[in-house]
């Protein structure tokens, strides 16, 4: 299986953010790359901005009705 072609980012936190973040994803077990990965796509979503790509399940990629 191909994998999808990615994009590295550097984020910039304090020494008491990046330790909050560290104990987080220790307890949790998260990868910290995967956690902020997945915050980002999150609030992205929930912001409303760049809408993923259509499903081939919906017609003209929109989901609802008409």
């Amino acid at each position: 299986m191909a994998k999808k072609a990615q994009t590295k980012i550097s984020v910039l936190l304090s020494d008491l953010e990046y330790e909050r973040l560290d104990a987080y994803c220790h307890d949790r077990g998260y990868k910290k790359s995967t956690l902020v990965a997945r915050l980002i796509r999150q609030y992205l979503d929930m912001e409303g901005y760049g809408a993923q790509p259509p499903s081939p399940f919906t017609r003209g990629g929109r989901t609802g009705t008409r």
